[in-house]
């Protein structure tokens, strides 16, 4: 793993925001339905509530984009099995947290992955 950026100041600016009146629920709460779908039927169950509406818990659902994939490229991927994107250059999988009951959505983090080498397989030592 190379770098993650995590995101949640942002979400507690986004909550802070619509707890305090200046952010609308429609505006936070509105899942693309094809996301709404990903988290149905491949997101990762977490114990945290939803943030917004605390019905359920927030679904995990990752991407990951990267240009040697192809026509993998957007694809959701397992977070749990990083080792093929290992073999990659560069790959950056974005992990976005879901509320299948209200639609809620926020990207939760960013990892770049993968050996940073130049050619295919391995950066060679010098």
């Amino acid at each position: 793993m190379q770098g993650r950026v995590d995101y949640r100041l942002a979400v507690q600016a986004v909550l802070r925001d619509f707890r305090a009146g200046r952010v609308q629920r429609r505006d936070i709460c509105d899942a693309h339905p094809d996301l709404l779908r990903a988290a149905g039927y491949s997101g990762e169950q977490t114990q945290d509530p939803c943030p917004v509406c605390a019905k359920g818990c927030v679904k995990l659902v990752s991407y990951v984009f990267s240009d040697e994939l192809k026509r993998d490229n957007g694809r959701i991927w397992p977070t749990q099995d990083l080792s093929p994107l290992m073999k990659l250059r560069e790959a950056k999988l974005y992990t976005v947290e879901v509320c299948p009951d209200c639609g809620w959505n926020h990207l939760r983090f960013q990892m770049i992955v993968g050996h940073g080498g130049t050619g295919r397989g391995r950066k060679a030592s010098r």
